[in-house]
């Protein structure tokens, strides 16, 4: 796989998890607000307009109509949790090359000796070695990381054609105002095969400032009331016009301090 660089930026990823005894749970996560009007279209026009304008804001058409976008990244995972990290390395300077609106990616490590590509093609992973061979390899965590990272970067774009879009009210969350937007796909109750998404919009600014994501495809065993939470924060402007988050904080159920 050959990629040309059209775009880059700079992203460190701190996972910031908490850790919790937890109880299996038969329940599978929902994240619906009492706010969603389930008597409307499955895609309501202003949880479309919202999304427009959060893609609108942060300049992702850009990143949409490139052939191929790459990330400078860390990823730092905190305490115990590090020995749960996905990738080889933790807390160590990575390029990640992406083409937009797909699942094929890889990455390397700037500074290592091995000079070995990861990446995944149609979600199948592989590593390439500095003189270009390329062997497959079934490394689940590896092809769920890469495209995690990936649809984090991507979101607005990725959730914009959703079947299912629902305006999901009004939350204050420390001290600011945001519009919610639900995403999901194929019905509106929770079911294994899709996640829902709850997207925090600020109302001063139109960027995308959180998100509460279920966690239905994990490559590990996961009770299934489980979800995610992101912090987007530290938005900056690359040299392509693109607006994105620097730091992305990954937290473990609702939102929490960063």
């Amino acid at each position: 796989m050959y990629f040309k660089k059209t775009h880059s930026s700079k992203i460190t990823v701190a996972l910031n998890i908490v850790i919790l005894l937890l109880v299996q749970s038969c329940k599978l996560a929902d994240l619906r607000t009492s706010q969603i009007n389930d008597s409307q279209p499955n895609q309501e026009q202003k949880a479309i307009d919202l999304l427009d304008q959060v893609i609108s804001n942060q300049g992702l058409k850009i990143l949409a109509q490139s052939e191929t976008y790459s990330v400078t990244a860390v990823d730092n995972w905190k305490g115990l949790m590090t020995l749960m990290n996905p990738l080889p390395k933790d807390n160590k300077p990575m390029v990640l090359r992406y083409r937009p609106m797909s699942f094929d990616g890889q990455f390397n490590y700037v500074a290592s000796k091995h000079k070995t590509i990861y990446g995944t093609q149609s979600l199948q992973s592989y590593e390439m070695d500095e003189f270009g061979k390329v062997t497959f390899r079934n490394k689940e965590k590896i092809t769920f990381s890469l495209a995690a990272i990936q649809y984090f970067i991507e979101l607005p774009l990725r959730l914009r054609n959703a079947p299912i879009l629902k305006y999901a009210g009004v939350k204050e969350f420390e001290g600011k105002t945001y519009d919610l937007v639900f995403a999901t796909w194929d019905q509106f109750q929770p079911h294994q095969e899709h996640d829902q998404y709850i997207l925090y919009i600020d109302r001063e600014d139109g960027l995308l400032a959180y998100v509460n994501y279920t966690i239905r495809g994990m490559y590990l065993p996961m009770p299934k009331n489980i979800y995610g939470s992101l912090r987007m924060e530290d938005y900056q402007k690359s040299k392509d016009g693109i607006l994105h988050p620097t730091y992305l904080y990954v937290q473990l159920n609702q939102l929490k301090k960063k």
